[in-house]
């Protein structure tokens, strides 16, 4: 039905139709009517509605085009709770490496620590990578989240000439604030990994009004900050394929050759930081990457640490 309301709504832009047509030719209460006019609203359809009239279609959302993702191998949902989830569940069912979730809309996107990500539909990126890395330890797929901000600051650089910068370990600014994250997750043993999950989500044509008022202040989109209106699914397919040759890089060679391409896009090293995490903090310098990707702080009393876990302020 929903169907059916659009291509209505399509074939008459910019015109009025009355909602007692449509019910009458679709066969369906008005209520009903109203119930799929409300539900493609939420999906980002700007319509107007005036009495005596009926229903307008005056803007479209910027929709993922899911022909073209699965030409590529990739799953697209319109709605899921996290894409990380997703990922696990397809995961656990043994499918191969790369197989890559997406998603319109997380209903239950997760950040690190437990926090929550803002999801909405048909404005971000909101994806996973699930990865089965053979030939690695847990130990050393450590700097996993690091690569993946690094490949994705350098493909939005040389791309789309935005200047991001990456504060460690997994979050992406444009300027002084946050449009993208990571979330990593893993199952595995000491001694070898079943599979790695990049969670990843990426503001992208959000409007400044569009965030809520407490995450207002710190976030923002790559729309709002460069001026320009982005082709999601055109813009995930280079970030894909960038991240799939760094993976790859990775696999083979390491953390090494990201090190001095992280250091370039770093907007830490030099900078008095707090570093936190479950059940404890630090306060100090940051100094360095070590060659792992762990963080060197010194702190107020002139001691080095090496921290390979939490996040920084």
């Amino acid at each position: 039905m929903k169907k059916n309301i659009l291509a209505y709504l399509q074939n008459n832009r910019e015109n009025y139709i009355s909602g007692c047509y449509i019910s009458r030719e679709l066969g369906v209460t008005r209520a009903a009517v109203w119930k799929q006019i409300c539900e493609l609203r939420r999906q980002g359809y700007k319509i107007s509605a005036r009495p005596n009239r009926g229903y307008c279609l005056e803007k479209e959302p910027d929709l993922l085009e899911k022909s073209i993702l699965e030409e590529r191998g990739i799953k697209f949902y319109e709605r899921v709770d996290s894409t990380n989830l997703a990922a696990r569940h397809l995961a656990e069912e043994g499918c191969p490496s790369y197989t890559t979730v997406i998603a319109e809309e997380q209903l239950q996107g997760r950040g690190r620590l437990g926090r929550g990500w803002f999801s909405p539909a048909n404005s971000g990126l909101w994806f996973s990578i699930i990865l089965r890395p053979e030939k690695i330890t847990p130990a050393t797929a450590a700097p996993v989240t690091l690569v993946t901000a690094t490949a994705l600051a350098s493909s939005l650089h040389k791309n789309h000439a935005l200047t991001v910068k990456i504060k460690w370990p997994n979050d992406l600014l444009v300027g002084d604030k946050k449009f993208g994250g990571i979330l990593s997750e893993m199952k595995g043993e000491p001694d070898r990994i079943e599979y790695l999950i990049l969670g990843i989500g990426l503001n992208i044509n959000q409007e400044p009004e569009d965030f809520p008022a407490d995450l207002n202040p710190q976030a923002t989109s790559l729309s709002a900050e460069a001026g320009l209106f982005f082709d999601r699914t055109s813009l995930f397919l280079t970030l894909w394929d960038d991240l799939c040759r760094a993976y790859e890089q990775f696999l083979k060679e390491g953390f090494t050759p990201f090190r001095s391409r992280l250091l370039f896009y770093n907007s830490f090293i030099g900078k008095e930081v707090t570093v936190n995490w479950t059940g404890g903090s630090l306060k100090g310098r940051a100094l360095d990457l070590d060659r792992d990707g762990s963080l060197l702080v010194r702190d107020e009393k002139g001691e080095l640490h090496k921290i390979f876990y939490g996040e920084i302020n």
